[in-house]
């Protein structure tokens, strides 16, 4: 009896450092993604809608496979709960994420995107589908707010231009719709291909459709290398790649630590920024920076009993 739950110990420990592996990866892939994405603002002849209806016109396509395996049973979702993951990882949060970049920098995108996210996360997955939220977490969770407040404050003297606070409302938008997201998977125990399926799939019918008759396909007019450096960077990295990994770790630790692990994207943001773009912090923004790492790690670091993953079922799609 004493080796079998040796061995279920051993193995609850192996998963929650994949957990945390596929989380770190996907916040890495997000930074990379807003700076990019900002330079090729600053040089692109795309458009936010363009962008978007590209991105899951390419991610539709890559999880095409998964959809026609599973059949009309992938769809046997609550009605709200699609609508959390479609809208939440989907067009909704694509077109408030994307769109947020071309008004402010990406170190800003970084800064309130996922921290704010994680914030929502928390109490919305302590109020409905009841994971618990003890104080650690909640002074974490707050700091992450206030850090991310500071970062904004930092814009105030119009350093970024006029129009900046579009931006950090788009952010602050992005940020709720995900955590809708990944309290609707954490909710309906969605399984990982299942959930980026829907959303993909989902968003390339209820956006890219209306996009064509209204707009027709923009995109084709662009120079091909922007095509098809938008589609990697967004259709295959952003809402593939990123995706997949984020609910291999939301399934494996849970929604608020998922959420609370995203928030490290603000230093990897800043960073990349720096190196890529030469959007160097003031001091206020490297004191939110600090700040927010430091909500990072009362929300995040818990003993291993905490971590509750879900039941195996889940992780075979």
């Amino acid at each position: 009896m004493a080796g079998v739950a040796s061995c279920l110990a051993r193995a609850s420990k192996r998963e929650a450092l994949v957990g945390w592996a596929a989380l770190v990866a996907a916040v890495a892939i997000w930074a990379g993604w807003a700076v990019a994405t900002r330079f090729l603002f600053l040089e692109a002849s795309l458009g936010t809608a363009d962008i978007v209806a590209l991105r899951f016109l390419v991610a539709a396509a890559l999880m095409a496979p998964h959809a026609v395996r599973r059949g009309l049973s992938l769809w046997r979702v609550g009605p709200l709960a699609l609508a959390g993951v479609v809208c939440g990882s989907g067009f909704a949060f694509s077109l408030c994420n994307t769109g947020g970049l071309a008004f402010a920098p990406a170190a800003h995108g970084g800064a309130m995107t996922s921290p704010l996210g994680a914030v929502f996360t928390g109490f919305l997955a302590w109020s409905l589908i009841g994971e618990p939220l003890p104080r650690r977490r909640l002074v974490g969770l707050v700091l992450i707010a206030a850090g991310a407040a500071a970062i904004v404050a930092a814009s105030f003297d119009g350093l970024w231009g006029p129009k900046a606070w579009i931006g950090h409302l788009m952010f602050t938008a992005a940020g709720f719709l995900w955590a809708v997201y990944t309290v609707a998977v954490r909710g309906a125990r969605l399984g990982v291909l299942d959930a980026v399926t829907l959303s993909v799939v989902g968003s390339a019918v209820a956006f890219t459709l209306p996009y064509f008759l209204l707009a027709g396909p923009r995109f084709l007019a662009a120079p091909a290398w922007e095509v098809v450096v938008q589609g990697i960077l967004h259709g295959v990295l952003g809402a593939t790649v990123s995706v997949i990994l984020f609910n291999r770790g939301l399934v494996l630790v849970g929604a608020i630590r998922a959420a609370a692990v995203g928030a490290l994207t603000p230093t990897l943001t800043a960073l990349f920024g720096i190196i890529a773009l030469g959007e160097v912090p003031s001091l206020i923004e490297a004191i939110g920076i600090a700040v927010l790492t430091l909500g990072v790690v009362l929300a995040s670091v818990l003993p291993p009993a905490a971590v509750r993953p879900l039941a195996p079922p889940s992780l075979r799609s």
